[in-house]
């Protein structure tokens, strides 16, 4: 028994992992970024979604891979089963190809990551585990087989852009080691490495197109004005923000924050004397990640949580070379890296366990599929529910709904499923609009309007809010259906319905 055991340690570890992540997906429910995804690739054509990423500000492949399914009337669900079955795929990868201890195989993959972040939310977070997988199976061969490690480069670009700073690195990399090594190339070799470059190049750059103009376009991205201190906090934190989500440890536990700090700070020293170039190209790329969370994106649990990959790239690609000869001072090196690899790996599982038990299955990460539910059961068919702005909330629903219902704009002076990040959507209704809009409609027409409250923590928009208050002491707005609970990621719901004779 304990012979089969150890002969299928590597299946039998799998399966508990395929097991316990897809009994997660009965206790999550879709939020927001999850509806808008599938709702582009269920609504939109080829060269629609093309235009909407200038909007999105993401890449376009994770939208055809929902879109055959979302268009041909898979369910809703079926957007967690793909991440789940691809973030499969990168921990049997890890599991089997590897080259570290399986204990420390076990350990990577149990972190928050691959075990909730990226195989339970449906997110393009779930192919940058696969992604870098391939990287590094790839990179023994990469001079031998250029083309397919370089392709895994332009998959792992098409991610999402927070990978981008890692894709130039690495690229930028392999061009210095060919350059090194160009007196020993054939020309027919070298034609070789220019035809697989330049393919890179013009994928690279078709992924890259559809996102220009997303700056000035996307009005929802996080533009703020950086300081010293807020970088260097970002540079040194932002790796452990699982660390500060209230999760475990606590954001205000600054003992502990700067005791995780000076031990980052000791191995960086180590790994700068030792291997001063993996070290400063790990940085460039954290660098880079730092400045999308500072100036476009913000910070997340699942950005965050990239790190972790970047970091199994460059150990798993050192693995390849292996040691060069610095006695044992790289010994002590090592050891000291392997202790501090298993103390944050720990850390990790154990903040995402927390996670899990504390938040995740004790609470809603959403009470759309609950709001969907009433009016499924409730609205009748045709019936038209208004939305006042940030349509991004009620587009949460939109996935859940079976029946013939349409979803207005009243900001954008539009009917939507998905929302377009322009100007519009953040703009803030006013009581005279809401009112002119209401008279355009007849009386034969079933009115809703649905209200998110927990976007005025976010946006800060409150007059929203004063409007409805007004509307309901007039008669026009009347409670039909509030959401039990508060969600994790502020969707509640309150559903009015819409009298119309009260407006005249």
């Amino acid at each position: 028994m304990i012979k089969w055991l150890k002969e299928h340690k590597k299946l039998i570890v799998f399966s508990l992992y395929a097991c316990i992540t897809f009994a997660l997906l009965f206790f999550h429910e879709n939020w927001r970024d999850e509806a808008q995804a599938w709702l582009l690739a269920r609504d939109c054509s080829i060269p629609e979604l093309i235009n909407a990423m200038k909007y999105e500000g993401h890449f376009l492949i994770w939208y055809f891979i929902l879109m055959p399914f979302a268009k041909l009337g898979f369910p809703y669900e079926t957007t967690n089963i793909i991440s789940w079955l691809i973030t499969c795929i990168s921990v049997w990868l890890v599991l089997d190809q590897a080259p570290f201890r399986f204990d420390k195989r076990v350990l990577f993959i149990s972190t928050f990551p691959l075990l909730y972040l990226f195989p339970v939310i449906s997110r393009c977070y779930c192919l940058i585990p696969l992604a870098t997988v391939l990287m590094s199976i790839f990179y023994k061969d990469r001079y031998a087989k250029p083309l397919r490690y370089l392709l895994s480069i332009v998959f792992l670009l098409n991610t999402h852009v927070i990978m981008a700073g890692m894709v130039g690195v690495v690229l930028f990399d392999f061009l210095i080691d060919l350059f090194k090594a160009r007196k020993y190339f054939s020309k027919s070799l070298m034609w070789k490495y220019f035809r697989c470059f330049l393919i890179t190049f013009v994928l690279a750059l078709a992924s890259i197109f559809p996102l220009f103009g997303s700056l000035s376009t996307n009005k929802s991205l996080n533009i703020v004005h950086i300081t010293i201190f807020k970088f260097l906090e970002a540079l040194f934190l932002y790796p452990y923000t699982l660390l500060r989500e209230n999760v475990f440890l606590g954001t205000e536990n600054f003992i502990i924050r700067v005791f995780v700090s000076i031990i980052i700070i000791i191995v960086i020293l180590f790994e700068i004397q030792y291997r001063p170039f993996k070290c400063l190209k790990i940085w460039l790329c954290l660098i880079w990640q730092c400045m999308i969370y500072s100036f476009i994106f913000g910070e997340s649990l699942q950005k965050a949580s990239t790190i972790i990959f970047i970091i199994l790239f460059f150990q798993w690609s050192e693995a390849h070379i292996g040691n060069d000869n610095i006695g044992r001072h790289f010994s002590s090196l090592k050891k000291i890296q392997s202790l501090f690899a298993v103390v944050y790996l720990t850390m990790n599982i154990l903040t995402g366990w927390l996670y899990i038990t504390h938040y995740a299955l004790p609470y809603k990460f959403s009470n759309a599929s609950d709001a969907a539910d009433y009016i499924n059961n409730h609205l009748p068919d045709n019936s038209i529910v208004l939305n006042g702005s940030r349509v991004e909330y009620t587009s949460s629903i939109i996935p859940y709904v079976n029946k013939n219902i349409k979803f207005f704009s009243i900001a954008g002076s539009r009917y939507f499923s998905y929302a377009i990040m322009d100007e519009t959507n953040n703009l803030e209704i006013n009581l005279g609009d809401f009112k002119n809009l209401l008279s355009t409609f007849n009386e034969k027409q079933e009115l809703y309007y649905v209200y998110c409250p927990g976007k005025v923590k976010l946006t800060g928009n409150s007059e929203e809010k004063r409007i409805i208050e007004q509307l309901r002491s007039q008669g026009i707005l009347k409670v039909l259906y509030v959401s039990n609970d508060k969600s994790i990621n502020a969707e509640d719901y309150i559903l009015y319905g819409i009298n119309l004779d009260n407006l005249r």
